[in-house]
């Protein structure tokens, strides 16, 4: 708003109120002339805790609320941003406690493995002080690798990531390293922001797995004091063992709680926006037929397979055999911690309605009972709708269920036909 005071104005209103269990909120509308109209949220945080750890008002901060005098609370101070005109602050005021919740469980367990939160508010706003510190810095100086000796001491994993413990030692200092490894590399778009948000970095040469690319974060060596056990080595070893148990669950909840809070249009993860995101990943997972041109659309899949999960076996077969093909296939399990920290109702209605040259449908009863299930569908018959008679959808009959808005003479192939043979038909098809 061009550097306006967001309380003062020619006129001022109370839109909305409402309270969250952290926080009360007031949505004002301010008028300087009959169409110079802005409107601001106007936070202020009732809750804290004196044992530290992160605070409402440093998610406010993180949110991009700024600290100040306001007219519109009874405190005089308050967390304050511009809005847009259709701002739903009742709806905010309930995502903005699930992502706060969300965010506060990830620090526990991030904690757990050596990663503290910016904490750019802290406790002065409740306090009558100033505004807080900013997160420890435990690194070592350097690129983490090179040095004139390395020790590889242990190493972990969990679902999605290897993890590897080294000592270092160079000119520049001396301390522990930790390696991350994707199991599914490249990192999603959404965990490239948060390693960006933890500070973990990247280097494209390590030797810890055969000089592959890594992910690392450093710990760097401190003495306290002249006896042996008087550094921080038991401190960084036991941020290591964590990893293992606290690191992805801590991953997954930080994402969750920015899934939640995006819903209202907020981030304090550095995303992009959701479709360049989606692009990205896309384009970075997809594998393009040998034949494929420079006209090939790079951010949509060849095929993109909607089943219940009592057909799963046969999904991720007809999937494998498409892949090998040398086709590009979107089968959830080809991308799972891509689905990290998507709006899901959003991303499945994206591919299967836009994102796909065919939908193959796995038709049975548990395949209509679904929700998820029901939800791919109405995306894949709105983009069948469109293309006006072209086949879009291929229907694969698990058994004599009709599915609600597919007319009964659409042809499809039975599930007894056998996968094998299935997938040479849609090869077939793929090539014309």
């Amino acid at each position: 708003m061009n550097g306006r005071d967001p309380h003062q104005a020619l006129k001022s209103e109370i839109l909305g109120q409402a309270r969250s269990g952290g926080a009360s909120l007031i949505l004002a509308k301010l008028q300087w002339g009959k169409d110079d109209i802005g409107y601001s949220l106007h936070v202020a945080p009732n809750s804290y805790s004196l044992s530290g750890g992160y605070q409402v008002t440093d998610f406010l901060s993180h949110l991009g609320f700024q600290r100040s005098g306001c007219s519109f609370i009874d405190s005089r101070q308050c967390y304050v941003r511009w809005m847009t005109a259709n701002f739903d602050v009742n709806a905010f005021a309930s995502l903005f406690d699930q992502a706060f919740r969300n965010l506060s469980e990830a620090q526990k367990d991030l904690g757990r493995c050596g990663f503290f939160f910016d904490q750019p508010e802290g406790l002065g706003y409740f306090l009558g002080g100033q505004s807080g510190d900013r997160r420890p810095d435990f690194q070592m100086r350097g690129d983490g690798h090179t040095a004139m000796s390395v020790e590889t001491m242990k190493q972990s994993e969990d679902e999605v990531f290897q993890f590897k413990f080294s000592w270092l030692v160079s000119d520049r200092g001396k301390g522990w390293v930790i390696h991350y490894r994707p199991k599914h590399p490249p990192l999603s778009s959404e965990l490239q922001s948060v390693f960006q948000f933890l500070g973990i970095k990247s280097f494209g040469q390590c030797p810890e797995y055969d000089f592959e690319t890594c992910h690392w974060y450093s710990i760097a060596f401190a003495s306290r004091g002249d006896g042996p056990f008087d550094g921080n080595a038991d401190v960084a070893h036991s941020w290591f063992d964590a990893h293992a148990k606290h690191f992805s669950l801590g991953v997954q909840k930080l994402l969750t709680a920015n899934a939640e809070i995006e819903k209202a249009g907020f981030s304090f993860l550095p995303f992009q926006k959701p479709t360049i995101r989606l692009n990205a990943d896309i384009e970075k997972r997809t594998t393009r037929p040998k034949r494929a041109t420079a006209s090939v659309d790079p951010t949509s899949f060849d095929v993109a397979i909607s089943f219940a999960g009592t057909e799963r076996k046969q999904a991720e077969r007809l999937a494998i055999i498409l892949q090998d093909a040398g086709f590009s296939v979107f089968y959830d399990e080809f991308f799972p911690e891509y689905l990290w920290g998507k709006n899901l109702v959003d991303t499945f209605d994206e591919i299967f309605r836009k994102r796909a040259r065919y939908c193959v449908i796995f038709v049975s009863k548990e395949y209509k009972e679904r929700v998820w299930t029901n939800h791919e569908r109405q995306s894949a018959q709105a983009r069948a709708l469109n293309e006006k008679g072209k086949e879009y959808i291929l229907p694969i009959k698990v058994d004599d269920t009709e599915l609600d808005g597919m007319p009964p003479t659409i042809g499809y192939v039975p599930l007894k036909k056998g996968i094998e043979t299935i997938g040479e038909l849609l090869i077939k098809k793929l090539n014309k």
